[in-house]
């Protein structure tokens, strides 16, 4: 009965979370797309998508049932059209994600890559139901593709972290210890997000074509720091900036090409990245298995040639004993031959 209970509070905060969540993407997207039903392809599409690519199945029918209950009540506020494809769309997107849930447990980078292709994947359905609707199936592929590159990984950035920590008790020993704030990646942190809105605010306008390859170098000054989590975390950042910039809103399809672009960017360098630590890591340790395995072959040896050594020592020990006993003997037997007696000294 506790389960239950357990289960179902569980269930009903996901619904509510999930759903302030969407709205205020979806309010978020709004200001960027015109269309109610092609905003809700943009940031909602990329939440949903990103929670349900971490989270275990029987959240599913939350995530989706809540993101129906939001479209048909915006159906009624804000005369929302489509709404069937809507729904068919988050239907075929069961479909990859479904595939991609069964590789879970893989190494960062793979998870990386596999969930993009997911990503991708999921995109291309949600828009497939648009075909009939001319110019807006390309406007539905480009925002689905965009929404779902530049939020979902961030699901995994937080996801990765709420699973990988290890979480103690609150007690008495625990609240004693001081917070660790980790002050300097912060400052890391503001710093690359200040030059980044700068290089937006700031730049005149005959530089404007340079600004997409400067906010390239917190992507990459992150992703090499702090490895795919900085490569994420540092595209969010350059999408926040582009979005608040003024110099976008006369072209939002530049803008939503741009985030492409800087969401593609940030998910293969930081898988490049984690590629390139975890071959560094298994090289480190190959190289530490290789120099036990040196310093074991040397122990081998020496300790062999102890032996051999010690046998040789033996045997010669045993054979100048067995001459000396031998050569006393005849001296013994011929003690009157000279010959004899001299050749027994000098073996003496």
């Amino acid at each position: 009965m506790n389960t239950f209970f357990s289960r179902l509070i569980t269930v009903v905060a996901c619904f509510f979370i999930f759903s302030a969540a969407w709205f205020c993407l979806w309010s978020i997207s709004l200001h960027l797309v015109e269309r109610p039903e092609l905003a809700a392809l943009l940031f909602p599409f990329g939440l949903r998508l990103g929670l349900m690519l971490q989270c275990p199945r029987g959240y599913w029918p939350v995530l989706l049932g809540a993101e129906w209950l939001l479209v048909y009540w915006l159906a009624q506020e804000v005369a929302l059209a489509h709404l069937p494809l809507l729904m068919i769309g988050g239907v075929l997107t069961l479909l990859p994600v479904a595939l991609t849930s069964r590789y879970r447990h893989q190494r960062d980078w793979r998870t990386l890559l596999l969930q993009g292709a997911a990503l991708t994947a999921a995109a291309l359905l949600q828009s497939l139901p648009w075909l009939g609707q001319g110019e807006a199936a390309w406007n539905a592929l480009l925002l689905t593709l965009t929404g779902g590159l530049t939020l979902a990984p961030i699901c995994l950035v937080f996801w990765h972290y709420l699973t990988s920590t290890t979480w103690l008790p609150l007690g008495p020993s625990l609240v004693s210890q001081p917070v660790n704030w980790r002050g300097r990646h912060l400052i890391w942190y503001l710093l690359l997000f200040i030059v980044s809105l700068w290089l937006q605010l700031g730049l005149p306008a005959e530089l404007s074509r340079f600004t997409p390859f400067c906010l390239a170098l917190p992507i990459i000054a992150l992703a090499w720091h702090y490895g795919w989590q900085g490569a994420l975390i540092a595209t969010l950042m350059n999408a926040i900036a582009l979005i608040a910039s003024q110099t976008w809103h006369d072209h939002p399809v530049d803008l939503l090409l741009s985030l492409l672009a800087q969401s593609l960017t940030g998910l293969l360098l930081g898988a490049g990245i984690q590629r390139l630590r975890e071959l560094n890591q298994s090289l480190q340790k190959e190289l530490a298995r290789n120099h036990r395995l040196a310093e074991r072959l040397l122990e081998t040896e020496e300790s062999v040639r102890r032996d051999v050594a010690r046998e040789l020592h033996d045997d010669i020990g045993q054979t100048i004993t067995a001459i000396r006993t031998q050569a006393g003997i005849v001296q013994r037997l011929a003690a009157d031959n000279g010959g004899v007696k001299q050749s027994g000294q000098l073996i003496e």
